[in-house]
């Protein structure tokens, strides 16, 4: 081989060598440059040139996967960013902004057993006391019959993401699975003071009460009937005062439902209907019996 072949061969090399470092601190640089002015998508284009001109001889880090990820979500290139996170996560690396961002495509995509590794992988190592992701966690648990993963959760939720009443709800809901009467007895009273219209907690009141009057009713009727004499007689009246009392409660939660979930106007046309039986309203009664047939 001629020496001058042989050295402007051994020039482009070297060129070659020394250029592509410094193509990719140049990418890098323009991928950062255009996300700090906000133009995400030039951001990602410079990020894939980036990866495109790098060798496997120069071992990218995670980081660097991770930051063009975080890029490309901004742009609302979910599934690259994904990929992104996924090179970042072989080589290693994590982060909490990362697994954030995760959770948040995988709830975007509807695939609730990955957020739900992503919430619990992020409030494991990083963000336990975050009332996002705590409430985030608490909704998945709830929804897919993790109860007592829901109730540890619950507990560590700051008292101010409890007191929402979506959260209030949920949390009303799982204790009425798990029959806790009293927690549900003191949950419904709370979100009838925040949401009077609340069909859940009117719900639970009306029945309890109608239930409670129904039993009182049929129990001092039985003591009567076992024994018929005037003394027992004014015990009876006294107790029906009681009875009516609450019967009329009920019915003032049950009027509301009627109105809020016409829906459900089959169910509560019955305990209505019998309400007015005990007050002998006969025509009232009636009325509502239509309903419930």
């Amino acid at each position: 081989m001629k020496t001058g072949n042989f050295l402007l061969i051994l020039f482009i090399q070297i060129a070659i060598g020394c250029g592509t470092p410094k193509n990719l601190t140049s990418y890098r640089e323009n991928a950062q440059n255009a996300e700090a002015a906000g133009n995400y998508a030039e951001a990602v284009v410079a990020w894939k040139n980036y990866f495109s001109q790098s060798s496997p001889e120069q071992g990218l880090e995670g980081d660097v996967y991770a930051l063009a990820a975080k890029t490309a979500y901004k742009a609302s290139e979910t599934e690259l960013a994904v990929s992104w996170f996924d090179q970042a996560r072989y080589r290693n690396y994590a982060d909490a902004e990362m697994y954030s961002i995760l959770a948040e495509i995988f709830r975007e995509q509807n695939n609730l057993s990955k957020e739900l590794s992503a919430l619990e992988f992020l409030v494991d190592n990083y963000d336990a006391k975050n009332p996002e992701v705590s409430s985030r966690l608490f909704s998945i648990y709830y929804e897919t019959d993790m109860g007592m993963k829901a109730l540890d959760v619950w507990e560590k939720m700051p008292t101010e993401t409890k007191s929402t009443e979506e959260n209030l709800e949920k949390w009303f809901l799982l204790n009425k699975k798990l029959n806790n009467e009293e927690v549900c007895d003191s949950v419904s009273l709370v979100l009838l003071r925040q949401n009077p219209g609340n069909i859940e907690a009117l719900d639970w009141n009306a029945k309890k009460i109608y239930n409670q009057a129904e039993e009182h009713y049929q129990r001092e009727m039985a003591k009567y009937e076992k024994n018929k004499t005037r003394r027992q007689y004014r015990l009876l009246l006294g107790e029906l005062d009681k009875v009516t009392a609450d019967f009329k409660k009920a019915l003032e939660y049950f009027e509301k439902l009627w109105e809020l979930d016409s829906g459900s106007r089959r169910e509560y046309a019955s305990y209505m209907a019998n309400i007015y039986v005990r007050f002998n309203e006969e025509q009232k009664a009636v009325y509502y019996r239509r309903f419930a047939e």
